[in-house]
């Protein structure tokens, strides 16, 4: 897959791809009337530039330079001490010129020096323009070519990754443990971690986010993870049982992957994301889980965040061609969690591995039968 990724290049290089951006950008000054939009969220630089990274800190929504896209050029805002670093390794094949100032100095100062009039949004709040994150996080969810090449060598990374991790784990080991070896597994491998979570015996049944702490895994083990490629992000969940599985366990876990089976199946381009929630309600209700779903979100679209949006009652969205999307239904003590990709006609499954984990087959209402990862017992 890696080769393929690598082909993919020679096709549609990171130039081809940020132009690609490029006009949706410009599309959107033309449909605001803005004389620029200035990015400075790492989610935001990471689409623009077809995968650079503007950050220091991992736990910062915004990065310590940004990228001010005007009709005719792109700059580059940096301080003095990102700007070999970012110019060398980040955007050196692009068409971007670059601004430098002090570090010791303000950016908001020095992009308006470079803008000098007219009405500036913006992804950040910074002084005299419109904070627009909103409608500037919508322009990147339709994934381009490259990047579903990159999301389904993500996928099937990080899937595999895990999958192999989790079956070597053993009884004894603390939340901890398991947690920080996954996570030097997925960085040594290339891959940034962005959410682990770990959580073992009644701690699954009392916390929908099981934060990794000294508990150990006797019997039961869940993981959870966000991992992140040039700025793309997947989530995925798998569970682990020392011995043999319990028939209760083994059914109330049936019950939620049967649910996202149905919630992945009903993932179709130009689909109201309040039918999904509505849709998703009946669900569990069908299962016998009536209102479960209250206890926890269900996911939503993904891609350069953990979630672009969670689905829910109020805040409408139509599901865009190529759009990645994770759902995550759970049943107190169980999670079903993976991405996919809304292609043309059917969901596509990205978070997939031929790893020899266990798998569950669903046949649902559309008549697909949908394969759903179970619990692995060791």
């Amino acid at each position: 897959m890696l080769r393929e990724v690598e082909a993919l290049k020679e096709v549609i290089s990171q130039k081809e791809d940020m132009n690609i951006k490029l006009e949706i950008v410009r599309g959107f000054l033309d449909d605001y009337q803005y004389e620029a939009v200035f990015y400075q969220r790492q989610d935001n630089f990471a689409w623009l530039t077809s995968g650079g990274h503007n950050g220091i800190l991992y736990n910062s929504e915004n990065g310590q330079c940004g990228l001010l896209v005007t009709r005719q050029v792109v700059y580059l805002i940096t301080n003095s001490s990102e700007k070999p670093r970012v110019v060398n390794e980040e955007i050196a094949s692009l068409p971007i010129q670059v601004i430098d100032y002090p570090w010791y100095e303000d950016i908001n100062e020095t992009v308006w020096k470079t803008v000098r009039k007219g009405r500036v949004a913006s992804d950040t709040p910074l002084e005299g323009m419109d904070v627009r994150t909103i409608e500037l996080s919508k322009l990147r969810f339709s994934l381009t070519e490259l990047e579903q090449v990159r999301y389904r060598y993500l996928g099937e990374t990080a899937a595999t990754l895990m999958e192999k991790y989790c079956m070597s784990i053993v009884p004894g080991q603390t939340e901890l443990e398991i947690a920080a070896g996954l996570n030097r597994t997925y960085l040594a491998n290339g891959l940034l971690p962005t959410v682990t979570l770990v959580g073992c015996e009644d701690r699954i049944d009392l916390f929908r986010h099981p934060i990794a702490t000294k508990n150990r895994f006797v019997k039961k083990c869940m993981v959870v993870s966000c991992v992140s490629y040039k700025g793309l992000v997947v989530a995925l969940t798998r569970m682990v049982y020392s011995g043999k599985l319990p028939q209760a366990l083994s059914e109330k876990f049936t019950l939620t992957a049967k649910v996202a089976s149905e919630l992945i199946a009903t993932s179709t381009v130009g689909k109201s994301t309040i039918e999904i929630f509505d849709q998703m309600k009946k669900l569990y209700e069908d299962v016998g889980y009536y209102g479960e779903w209250q206890q926890h979100h269900q996911g939503g679209a993904i891609g350069y965040q953990n979630r672009e949006y969670l689905v829910n009652a109020t805040t409408e969205y139509f599901i865009q061609q190529n759009q990645a999307f994770a759902w995550n239904p759970s049943i107190k003590g169980t999670k079903s969690e993976d991405t996919i990709i809304v292609v043309d006609t059917t969901p596509e499954i990205i978070t997939v591995s031929e790893s020899g984990w266990p798998l569950q087959s669903f046949q649902v209402r559309t008549g697909e039968t949908i394969k759903r990862p179970a619990i692995l017992e060791i």
